[in-house]
């Protein structure tokens, strides 16, 4: 990396101007805005940033995919002028079912599986659905911090959105201020991560039974997003049908959507498909309030039909035969996906040790009383700044991240993403953080 160390740090003005010219707020920046940003100071300083604010794959994706759609289309080319059905392909539905019960232990029929363009439109219908099925329970309750997108839909959808901090809440507080929000009427439906983005807390067994027996007593519809499909690497999950089997909220409840991406566990993100697993029972149950959203009153009904129907028509038909194809890998065990992405996990630990030798702090620290495991995202701080402030020091020295503000944290930090730092470039980002160290001293010498 040609890092021109004796740029830094970067001209804190233009920085400004930046800022200024595109209304840009640090305590609130999107992801999005943030990446353009730091384009334009790559350009204009001619630097090459460390990436940690992108939570996009790192790893080129197993050739198994790839040639999976090159054979689908090369075989019967027709596949490409025929629009795939709303719910999946039979093959990926078999697939979908099989894995869950292999990785899960948990018995769903291939009509509970359903494609989505992505785990984000996974989450909108889930959303709209969860939010929409009776007239006084129009509130998303999340455990946050999470996904900032997530909330741009629930604004997106007209609903209401509250929020319980993990930070705060773990074990029976956690349930206990779950029931207290659940007794209000208003929740129609829980989102969560587990592992979470962006402090990979892991929900333990007792909070998923505690949350799941909720769920149940309030009629509040679970939403899981496992986007990081067993990376909790204190377990091993990876043997298909062999304990221990990744923890899951359908364990305990019928009133559960599972979401299951393809991006992180398969590096599969820029072909934009996800697996939802809707409970058998909740496929079936009925709302009369659905019916002035979706023209139908049963769930599994509004998913397809009110759902996917009218915003993408299904998921393209060669990347679910890709999917279809990893799914029966791993299931066969062919496929280690999970030893395939450690390298995240060996690559946090390595990033952590540098971060905490310069004086910053991880945020969420501990998981239960356990130190938090080493995966895709970790959350630091320095003492004295708030995230916004932290992160326009970063960004003169290079270095970009996610304030913790956008995240529904209530604690101030930044979000480091791990997946698009090298090896090769640790050393770089050891120079940086021990020049960012010095300049944040009190009285720097």
């Amino acid at each position: 990396m040609n890092s021109k160390n004796n740029i830094f740090p970067l001209d804190s003005d233009f920085l400004k101007k930046c800022l200024n010219d595109w209304e840009v707020d640090l305590t609130y920046v999107s992801i999005r805005e943030l990446n353009r940003l730091v384009d334009e100071l790559s350009a204009h300083f001619e630097v090459e940033f460390l990436r940690f604010e992108f939570g996009v794959p790192g790893l080129p994706p197993n050739k198994i995919g790839p040639e999976e759609e090159i054979r689908i289309l090369q075989d019967n080319p027709r596949t490409s002028s025929i629009y795939p059905p709303f719910d999946g392909i039979p093959r990926l539905k078999v697939a979908a079912a099989n894995f869950i019960k292999k990785f899960l232990d948990i018995d769903v029929p291939p009509k509970s599986c359903i494609p989505t363009v992505g785990a984000m439109h996974s989450g909108f219908i889930c959303q709209a659905i969860a939010g929409r099925k009776c007239p006084e329970s129009n509130t998303i309750l999340y455990l946050d911090p999470g996904f900032p997108v997530n909330k741009l839909q629930t604004k997106f959808l007209g609903l209401q959105e509250k929020s319980i901090d993990l930070f705060d809440y773990r074990g029976d507080a956690l349930i206990n201020k779950i029931e207290e929000i659940f007794s209000t009427s208003k929740i129609g439906g829980l989102l969560w991560s587990s592992p979470n983005n962006p402090t990979w807390v892991c929900l333990k067994e007792s909070e998923l039974e505690g949350i799941g027996n909720l769920l149940t007593k309030y009629d509040v519809l679970g939403i899981e997003d496992a986007a990081y499909f067993g990376m909790d690497y204190r377990q091993d999950y990876s043997q298909p049908g062999v304990p221990p089997f990744i923890p899951t909220i359908a364990r305990y409840t019928d009133n559960y959507f599972l979401t299951i991406s393809s991006s992180k566990i398969f590096s599969y993100a820029g072909q934009r498909i996800a697996m939802t697993v809707i409970s058998p029972k909740l496929m079936e149950k009925r709302y009369k309030n659905l019916r002035k959203y979706f023209d139908t009153e049963r769930i599994g009904h509004a998913f397809v039909h009110g759902g996917i129907y009218p915003t993408t028509a299904g998921v393209p038909q060669t990347p679910q035969h890709a999917l279809a194809a990893l799914l029966e890998a791993a299931s066969n065990g062919e496929y280690n996906f999970l030893d395939e992405v450690k390298v995240y996990s060996q690559l946090s630990s390595k990033i952590k040790i540098i971060f905490q030798k310069y004086d910053f702090k991880l945020v969420y620290d501990e998981d239960m009383g356990e130190p938090i495991s080493d995966g895709f995202y970790f959350t630091i701080s320095r003492k004295g700044m708030t995230g916004a402030e932290l992160l326009f020091q970063m960004l003169r020295y290079g270095m970009a991240g996610i304030p913790l503000s956008t995240t529904g944290s209530t604690k101030e930090g930044i979000r480091i993403c791990v997946s698009l730092i090298r090896d090769s470039q640790l050393d770089e980002m050891e120079d940086r953080l021990s020049a960012l160290n010095h300049q944040l001293q009190p009285n720097p010498v």
